[in-house]
């Protein structure tokens, strides 16, 4: 049976069109936006029998586009690993010890932590868990490991890390616990497949779709996690999903460089609830793991965790691109990224016509100048910065990495390339930034979670924010046709909040709060029940 039309009116509602258009009145047939303006222009467009609400001037906003993030192990966090983000050492000793009491030996305790954080050792870790194995994550990149773990892992002083992965030894070759860029290596029970479905719609209604996020870009963790994903999509119940798959080596690879073509499997494979977007591919590690020229001069074992040498990545993106399919490549130092671009260039030369869009993530959260940027924007690539990640950094800029750089300038990065696309980009650390006004709240002020301020001269304007999250959002994954705007034609993804974020100061950004979410003209998460109009 036909959906009824429906109209939304007397509203605020910011179009995001390139012109900023403000207009009182949309109109909704099937999943696509029919008209937009005055209430008498949209409701001619619309039967007599359509659903009309009048939102008595509340604020309308395209619907919100995260553009990296990692859903599985947010779920994964949330409903099965246990949170001790915010405790100090002594506190999560105590919890450790006391989840130890409920358990039998040898099962498993996975533990969530945050940035910076003060984690026990594995000899701390040792003591408190002797008979179960434990792993204490500070994020995704980096996590220690009691000595049950290690051995049920087969992880041992002779192990050989594979490449991008560093087991961490203390002074005397002895492992000290900590592993970087190796959670493939531990082999923590995965959840039973009904629950884990269950964690990932919970996730993704009360993270996003309960914040206005209509499409999220997620970069796949397991087959299990996907199939799950895929039949969640096909229900509704979720936002749109456009899938990243990691190739080898990184974490979770779920495809090989050999597959890029994915044996036709490329753009469109799919359909408009969840998608193929594209490949990531990591190039180094996280801060720690940093591929830095500030390093080079030590040891080789504690350069940062090179993945793979400038001509393989050029054969990966030139295949890829060539495919007509979007790479997502993951650069944080500084050598990282000069491959990153360097290849990037080398993609354009070949195919200087090619509107590649080839993205390199975390570039511009530090830097130099400005000359590596004018570089890859000139090639066609787009720079892609986490926001959300200024809240995790340290009151002493002395301890901020790599020292002396310029951290998040935000403003510099719009002024020369255009976007600045809107990402939460969490894995549990700080899930939080799931919530993009939480995200934009960082965007407008640049302070940390103490709220020193870590780089004023380079915040954004609401505008800007908004457009992160929304049109920048939109081009960045290669969707502006149908999203990131309200324009006729375009897709029907749209929010209704509570507060116009025009007359909402920066540091109450995060309390805007939505009032529906609605996808395709369905609403997926609240209510507008008590706007509807009488027939």
């Amino acid at each position: 049976m036909k959906e009824k039309q429906l109209a939304l009116v007397n509203a605020t509602i910011l179009t995001m069109d390139e012109e900023a258009s403000v207009v009182e009145a949309i109109a909704i047939d099937g999943d696509r936006i029919i008209a937009r303006g005055n209430r008498d222009d949209v409701m001619s467009a619309l039967a007599t029998d359509a659903l009309v609400y009048d939102l008595g001037g509340r604020t309308v906003l395209p619907g919100l586009i995260d553009v990296h993030t990692h859903v599985e192990f947010i779920a994964l966090s949330r409903h099965f690993w246990h949170d001790v983000r915010g405790l100090d050492r002594s506190a999560i000793l105590a919890e450790v010890r006391s989840r130890c009491e409920q358990l039998e030996k040898g099962q498993w305790l996975v533990f969530q932590g945050t940035f910076g954080q003060d984690l026990p050792s594995k000899d701390e870790l040792d003591e408190a868990a002797p008979h179960n194995p434990v792993a204490v994550r500070w994020t995704m990149h980096k996590f220690v490991l009691n000595t049950a773990a290690l051995t049920a892992s087969g992880i041992t002083v002779r192990t050989v890390p594979p490449v991008g992965v560093r087991i961490q030894k203390d002074e005397t070759g002895r492992l000290n616990g900590v592993v970087e860029e190796g959670w493939d290596l531990v082999v923590a029970p995965e959840p039973e497949p009904g629950e884990f479905a269950e964690a990932l719609e919970e996730s993704l209604r009360s993270l996003f779709l309960s914040n206005g996020v209509t499409t999220v870009h997620e970069i796949g963790r397991s087959t299990a996690g996907i199939g799950a994903l895929r039949s969640l999509a096909a229900q509704g119940c979720i936002p749109r999903i456009g899938l990243l798959l990691t190739a080898a080596p990184g974490h979770q690879p779920l495809i090989s460089s050999s597959d890029f073509a994915f044996h036709g499997l490329g753009p469109g494979f799919g359909d408009d609830r969840m998608w193929l977007q594209g490949i990531k591919i990591f190039m180094d590690g996280g801060r720690d793991g940093a591929y830095r020229s500030g390093v080079v001069d030590q040891n080789a074992e504690q350069w940062g965790l090179l993945t793979r040498l400038y001509p393989t990545l050029v054969g990966e993106l030139v295949r890829a691109s060539e495919a007509g399919i979007q790479v997502c490549t993951h650069a944080i130092g500084d050598l990282a990224q000069e491959i990153a671009v360097s290849a990037v260039e080398r993609v354009h030369e070949m195919h200087p016509q090619l509107e590649h869009r080839l993205r390199i993530e975390h570039f511009f959260n530090e830097s130099r100048d400005t000359s590596r940027l004018e570089r890859l924007v000139r090639a066609g690539g787009i720079a892609v910065p986490n926001p959300g990640f200024v809240f995790a950094e340290p009151d002493d800029p002395e301890r901020r990495q790599p020292p002396g750089a310029n951290k998040y300038a935000l403003k510099t990065l719009r002024d020369i390339q255009g976007i600045v696309p809107g990402n939460s980009d969490t894995a549990g650390a700080q899930p939080f930034t799931t919530n993009p006004w939480f995200t934009m709240k960082c965007m407008l002020e640049l302070k940390n979670k103490n709220g020193v301020p870590i780089n004023d001269a380079e915040r954004l304007d609401v505008t800007s924010a908004l457009r992160g999250f929304t049109t920048d959002a939109a081009f960045a994954t290669r969707q502006e046709s149908d999203k990131g705007s309200l324009e006729i034609g375009k897709l029907a993804d749209l929010i209704v909040i509570d507060k116009n974020p025009f007359d909402v100061s920066p540091e109450a950004f995060d309390t805007i709060t939505t009032l529906a979410t609605i996808i395709g003209g369905q609403f997926v998460y609240g209510s507008l029940d008590e706007y509807e109009e009488a027939q």
